[in-house]
């Protein structure tokens, strides 16, 4: 017997774990409006798994419904149900996230704070450029410190010139000061001629190299 979308809605409401878990998703493929508030609903379900899947169900809806729900679940106890509601959170494209999602930036799991600094990307704020910036400079995790750099850059900038350059007065590390020069030449800034001028006779060579290319993108 096919099962109806009342039945499924049954199952998310009262079945067991993998009933429930089955039913977010099948939910998540109507295309009807009477299955957004059971699944809103289900965000607050016991099981970590269920609330995962009923994240991943909701994510690509753009209704306005979803928004403070998924606020809600980047404090999370489970990390993956953190970093989906992120993730789904960017996709709406909606300011209310900013705050939470800089907040996240400091997560102590890798995968919410990858997700947190996309995010960002989809929310270009100078708010969010202290907490990127630290990221950039001194996250453990390599893609990361990258994703950081390019989301900084999609915010660009001003403040993303003048506190970089800040970053420079501590000498930081080798990778840190090609990333910088990188940025200051995709920014095009002439604030950071000078910078750029110091690092272009910087003793590695790969520092040196990637700021006279960026030097040469100043001067066009």
């Amino acid at each position: 017997m096919d099962l109806t979308i009342d039945d499924y809605i049954d199952l998310l409401q009262n079945g067991d774990e993998h009933e429930r878990r089955n039913a977010a998703f099948i939910l998540g493929r109507q295309r009807d409006e009477q299955v957004i508030q059971p699944l809103i609903d289900a965000l607050k379900d016991a099981s970590a798994d269920v609330r995962l899947r009923v994240v991943e169900a909701l994510r690509h809806l753009r209704d306005d419904r979803v928004v403070m729900p998924f606020i809600t679940r980047l404090g999370d106890d489970d990390p993956r149900v953190r970093a989906m509601a992120v993730r789904a959170l960017a996709l709406q494209k909606d300011y209310r996230a900013l705050l939470p999602f800089i907040e996240l930036l400091r997560d102590g799991d890798t995968q919410v704070r990858s997700a947190a600094v996309e995010g960002l990307s989809s929310l270009p704020d100078e708010r969010a450029i202290p907490g990127l910036v630290d990221l950039m400079v001194d996250d453990p995790d390599d893609d990361i410190r990258y994703y950081a750099a390019q989301t900084l850059k999609t915010i660009g900038g001003e403040s993303v010139i003048n506190m970089l350059l800040v970053v420079l007065l501590s000498d930081p590390q080798t990778d840190t000061k090609q990333t910088i020069a990188e940025i200051f030449g995709t920014l095009g800034n002439p604030n950071a001629q000078d910078a750029l001028s110091q690092l272009a006779n910087d003793p590695d060579e790969g520092v040196s190299e990637t700021a006279k290319w960026a030097l040469t993108r100043l001067k066009g």
